[in-house]
């Protein structure tokens, strides 16, 4: 049964008083995966008054009786090894100073629904419901610069020349910050409507399943999935891989047959074995998995952060769907 997580409105707006937030984790479903580091930087009236960060120690896992925290592509992705975190505290004893320094907070990250899945999944058993309202900067981004061809942290700063440090949670928060004023001095330099964009035409050579065609008029120019490149691996519980992909199609996505240098997402479906650790993993999820150690732009979702992630199309845009 799919989780349903009572999240607070995204935001498109410069807040006053806000936290940024960044996690670092072992994969990417909060199911399945665990939170190994967090940071965060507190702004009032845009000034930095208050950080918090620590390293978790995740729950062990054992391989042919060798016990690890992280596997090997994990470790590559973010840097943090199993010796770092062996003596770090666990999320509980983290739970009291957590909850303290993000209640009530406005929440300001990138991408920073993954942050907020992982936050409300971890913080669920003491009774707290993750309900902040939250300002996403990756969505920022593609409104305030649509021609670029991703919208990664790193992409963002090398285009404003920011020359942050990357791959650690307190540094990936702070160029978030840098990144989160350029863009609002652009989108109101430049008077961005932070509203729809005209349908992207869709070549059928791109379609997963050639059949499909987007029954929309017009999209949502910042959704997560407009104008990109999304693979299917794995059997969907809560969709026919027919329907997923009509889904992607309607928001204004490509479909592909299989992974490539232009794969933006892999949606993975359910296996015999957690997709994000180690065990047996299909050939595209291992193709992925290699792209992105080669610095490529691509994400690995689960069904359920893919839905999670579909449950946020604006409820004005008809959607031929039953959700």
């Amino acid at each position: 049964m799919r989780k349903e997580r009572n999240k607070g409105r995204s935001l498109l707006e410069l807040p006053k008083d806000y936290t940024i937030v960044d996690l670092e984790t072992t994969g990417l479903d909060p199911r399945y995966d665990n939170i190994i580091e967090i940071a965060c930087i507190k702004y009032r009236d845009g000034k930095e008054i208050e950080r918090f960060q620590s390293l978790v120690q995740p729950p062990a896992q054992e391989d042919d009786g060798e016990k690890y925290y992280v596997d090997d592509f994990i470790k590559s992705l973010t840097g943090i090894t199993n010796d770092m975190l062996k003596d770090a505290p666990n999320f509980d004893a983290l739970t009291k100073d957590v909850i303290g320094f993000l209640s009530g907070e406005t929440l300001v990250g990138h991408n920073v629904n993954f942050d907020i899945n992982f936050l409300y999944d971890n913080l669920e058993p003491y009774g707290i419901c993750v309900d902040n309202d939250f300002v996403d900067t990756m969505r920022l981004a593609r409104c305030a610069l649509p021609e670029m061809r991703h919208h990664r942290l790193s992409d963002l700063d090398d285009y404003f020349s920011i020359g942050g440090s990357h791959h650690r949670a307190m540094g990936d928060c702070e160029i978030t910050h840098d990144v989160l004023l350029k863009l609002w001095e652009l989108i109101d330099k430049n008077h961005v409507d932070l509203s729809y964009a005209p349908p992207r035409k869709l070549s059928d050579q791109r379609l997963d399943l050639r059949t499909l065609h987007a029954n929309k008029e017009k999209f949502v120019k910042d959704h997560i999935f407009y104008g990109k490149h999304c693979v299917f691996t794995g059997e969907l519980k809560e969709f026919t891989r027919k329907e997923a992909a009509q889904i992607v199609l309607d928001i204004g996505g490509i479909c592909d047959n299989g992974v490539t240098r232009k794969t933006d997402f892999l949606i993975v479906g359910t296996f015999e074995y957690c997709p994000t650790v180690r065990g047996n993993k299909s050939t595209k999820l291992k193709k992925a998995e290699d792209l992105i150690l080669k610095g490529q732009d691509l994400k690995i979702l689960s069904e359920s952060i893919f839905y999670d992630l579909i449950k946020e199309i604006p409820q004005d845009i008809e959607r031929n769907m039953s959700l």
